[in-house]
């Protein structure tokens, strides 16, 4: 199947794979070949590509949404997307830092757009941690 990530400069990542999981706004989803149409939220979190005769590939997104067509075709709009060799792990660690220690001090209720805004830094860099982690060598 096909599997395309857009972002808001273009395309970047378009190619065919085995299959995709992708972080849904409830829980990570697996679509394969065949998959029923789809349109689903994506949170931020990491979305690996099973490309056939290599090894996965892991991507981070930062939200948006999955749209599967045809059973064949799988494309992810999202307002950020960084492959492993984007990632500078050691300014995510210390982005991570910055950011726990400001969602800590917190004092906005978790339904604001303030706090919401703060856990999202969060979860942003926990994320390219865990995604620029999977580099090799």
């Amino acid at each position: 199947m096909h599997i395309e990530i857009v972002t808001p400069i273009g395309v970047k990542y378009s190619g065919t794979a085995r299959g995709v999981i992708v972080p849904g706004a409830l829980g990570d989803m697996g679509i394969l070949p065949g998959h029923q149409p789809l349109l689903a939220a994506l949170r931020t979190g990491a979305c690996t590509v099973d490309v056939e005769g290599h090894d996965q590939v892991v991507l981070l997104v930062d939200g948006g949404y999955v749209h599967v067509t045809e059973g064949q075709k799988v494309v992810i709009t999202t307002e950020l997307c960084e492959t492993a060799q984007d990632i500078d792990v050691e300014a995510a660690r210390s982005a991570l830092e910055s950011a726990s220690a400001v969602l800590a001090q917190a004092r906005e209720d978790v339904s604001t757009a303030t706090w919401t805004l703060k856990k999202r830094a969060v979860d942003l860099a926990t994320t390219r941690i865990r995604v620029g982690s999977t580099k090799g060598g």
